[in-house]
């Protein structure tokens, strides 16, 4: 019995350390790397392996890549999203053979860490804005479940606490 349980927690505790994207690529990719560096001076990383977390602005399907638009936000250890200020924006490319990525799932809010070679910049815009957008090839992609909680909401997904749910009696707006 005694093996039993020590066999349930070592599992429970290994499997807690896991990360969301395969080992070998979090442990060869560049984390938390300033977007703004990438712009000013692409020339050096193009080819490097990059893990980033991002929020999803806008995807796009073209004729041979599904194109994901996301704003910039670093990761922790595991490749989680922390929630931190969106710090600039990146292209994500993904390749058509290997599927689409349909924009109604991979859509507008949705939290996503990817690993991506870096291929270098695309101008573009944001609204009216002229933008340089660092883009990266996915090698691999990772979907977030959607939280109950909104981008403003400062409480985390806890639905029954949290005044900006909707379905809670503090929300300020009727449906």
């Amino acid at each position: 019995m005694k093996r039993l349980v020590f066999v349930v927690l070592a599992f429970l505790v290994l499997s807690s350390c896991t990360t969301v994207l395969r080992k070998d690529l979090m442990d060869r990719g560049i984390k938390n790397f300033p977007l703004d560096q990438l712009i000013r001076n692409p020339e050096p990383y193009k080819g490097k392996l990059f893990i980033l977390g991002g929020i999803i602005a806008e995807t796009t399907l073209t004729e041979t890549d599904s194109l994901v638009n996301a704003l910039y936000v670093p990761i922790d250890f595991a490749g989680y999203p922390k929630d931190m200020k969106p710090n600039g924006r990146f292209l994500a490319l993904y390749p058509k053979e290997r599927g689409i990525l349909d924009p109604l799932i991979y859509g507008m809010h949705r939290k996503i860490t990817v690993a991506g070679i870096f291929t270098g910049t695309e101008p573009g815009k944001i609204g009216q804005m002229n933008y340089i957008f660092p883009v990266f090839r996915v090698e691999e992609m990772y979907l977030w479940e959607r939280s109950e909680s909104y981008p403003w909401c400062a409480y985390g997904p806890y639905p029954y606490r949290d005044p900006c749910y909707r379905g809670s009696p503090w929300w300020p707006y009727s449906n």
